[in-house]
């Protein structure tokens, strides 16, 4: 029994590497909501606003059936090729070559063509930005079918928001892999699972590694610990039934699970969690 638990552990993730791809910046309001995001309310017309720099990060996840990378970043060069109005709402603020994708991996001795697959949490500028290397590798690449449609409804009607086009192009070719569970498990303890709520196909990752320990990639379902905490999200919000049905499962998984939530834009992530090529386990 115990040689069957531990053969059953060893085929778990081994080690999580967490990429450091740069940093954004943006107006408060559109993490966090009312009041909270600076709003106007009846008492307080001249409410006090914030500009918060947030990180932009990846999870490259190391498992005996493959490496699995959790979003790719911006495109270093998106402020000269993405729509203007867009990078203006939400502009890199440090950017270098020691963030695009390839160097990060480098410092885990991978190349692109070995990672296994790529999983998109959603299709806006900082997370589809830097997936072109992987489509060239022919890397299967997991995006829901709702984001992809809804993507590409959106800008064919000039109504991007934070979707650009020169991100969604590389993306065209036999290896993308749209897929429309709620749940899909890709290897033995990673798994994707649909929230919608910031976007209409969202998805997030929750890996259980060897050593007993869970983890729940956020991407942008939430981008600020503060939204976890008082249960909601400013302008950046597609379906708020979605988000709200969502919230509450994701605490019971925390608990029950005893799951580490990696808010992949929290401020203070890299004071949390190491950079590659160190590694969470």
């Amino acid at each position: 029994m115990k040689y069957a638990e531990n053969y059953f552990s060893d085929m778990k993730a081994s080690r999580i590497h967490l990429l450091d791809l740069g940093w954004l910046g943006g107006d408060c309001g559109w993490f966090l909501p009312g009041a909270a995001g600076g709003a106007m309310t009846y008492s307080n017309r001249d409410p006090k606003r914030d500009w918060i720099e947030i990180p932009v990060t990846a999870a490259l996840v190391e498992h005996p059936d493959g490496n699995i990378l959790f979003d790719t970043g911006i495109a270093l060069d998106a402020m000269e090729t993405h729509e203007k109005g867009l990078m203006e709402a939400f502009p890199i603020t440090k950017i270098s070559g020691e963030n695009s994708i390839e160097k990060q991996l480098r410092a885990i001795d991978l190349a692109p063509g070995d990672v296994s697959f790529v999983v998109i949490s959603h299709l806006h500028l900082d997370h589809a930005g830097q997936v072109r290397p992987f489509m060239d590798e022919k890397v299967p690449v997991i995006v829901q079918k709702r984001e992809l449609q809804s993507a590409l409804s959106m800008l064919w009607q000039g109504k991007g928001g934070a979707y650009d086009m020169s991100d969604l192009m590389p993306l065209r070719g036999p290896n993308l892999t749209p897929i429309s569970d709620n749940y899909f498990e890709i290897v033995d303890g990673v798994a994707v699972e649909f929230t919608g709520g910031h976007t209409a196909g969202h998805q997030v990752m929750h890996v259980e590694t060897r050593n007993g320990n869970f983890y729940t990639f956020t991407g942008d379902y939430m981008h600020l610990p503060r939204e976890y905490e008082i249960e909601a999200k400013g302008w950046l919000l597609s379906d708020a039934d979605e988000w709200h049905s969502y919230i509450r499962k994701l605490k019971v998984m925390e608990r029950a699970r005893k799951a580490r939530i990696v808010i992949s834009h929290d401020p203070e992530f890299w004071s949390k969690y190491p950079r590659a090529p160190k590694f969470l386990e």
